[in-house]
């Protein structure tokens, strides 16, 4: 699946009620934000890293290394979340993965040379930034290993997606029911709010398209798309 290209015209708010609909509990945050405007959306498989400053490989060649083992259109996701006051990725990083044609980075931590990112359109979300050097700061604990995002396990290869709403993650097994359910899930929402637009009742028609009901419910109906 290009994952990239599934991913356009949805938001990661989609990707969250179908996991709802399916019983899935994603990882997800929402404090994971852009880090520059105009920041691209990303979606892709996750290439997954540890970061802290009792890591026993060197960051740089170590997240190079990791880049230079991902698939193109991965995501890189980085796990520094005890230590957001440090940096785990700037524009040396940005450079490789451009040049490896990865998706964008995920981090649940900070980042620095945010202009670098910006100007090599590398989408990038993060936690906040940082000015200082990650050299002498922080190392890698592991790559490819499980991680976590907002407190929740993620496995590598599991599929990432961030947008303006934060971020989530969830199994590359159930991708694509998923989609199928999130494209159903912005097409309900978007015949809703058509219909208040030409001046229907909005507590009528959220009854009627049943947004009282639980998410599965409201999306295993399949009359209300007619």
């Amino acid at each position: 699946m290009n994952y990239a290209l599934a991913m356009q015209g949805l938001s990661i708010c989609d990707l969250s009620d179908a996991c709802d609909a399916l019983g899935i509990v994603p990882a997800t945050s929402g404090a994971i934000k852009a880090v520059y405007p105009g920041c691209a959306p990303v979606c892709g498989p996750v290439a997954t890293c540890a970061m802290s400053p009792a890591g026993g490989i060197e960051i740089v060649i170590g997240t190079i290394e990791l880049m230079e083992s991902a698939a193109p259109g991965s995501i890189l996701l980085i796990d520094a979340h005890d230590h957001p006051e440090q940096n785990t990725i700037g524009s040396l990083v940005s450079v490789v993965a451009v040049q490896r044609r990865l998706g964008g980075a995920i981090i649940d931590g900070s980042v620095r040379d945010v202009q670098g990112c910006r100007e090599l359109a590398f989408p990038v979300y993060a936690r906040g930034t940082v000015v200082h050097s990650v050299r002498g700061r922080m190392a890698i604990d592991s790559i490819n290993a499980p991680v976590a995002l907002g407190g929740k396990a993620v496995a590598p290869g599991d599929i990432g997606a961030a947008d303006e709403n934060g971020a989530i993650v969830f199994p590359a097994a159930r991708a694509k029911e998923i989609f199928e359910l999130a494209w159903r899930a912005m097409a309900l929402e978007k015949k809703l709010f058509q219909q208040i637009r030409h001046g229907g009742d909005a507590i009528a028609l959220h009854k009627a398209m049943k947004y009282d009901l639980s998410m599965k419910d409201q999306l295993d109906d399949k009359e209300l798309l007619k």
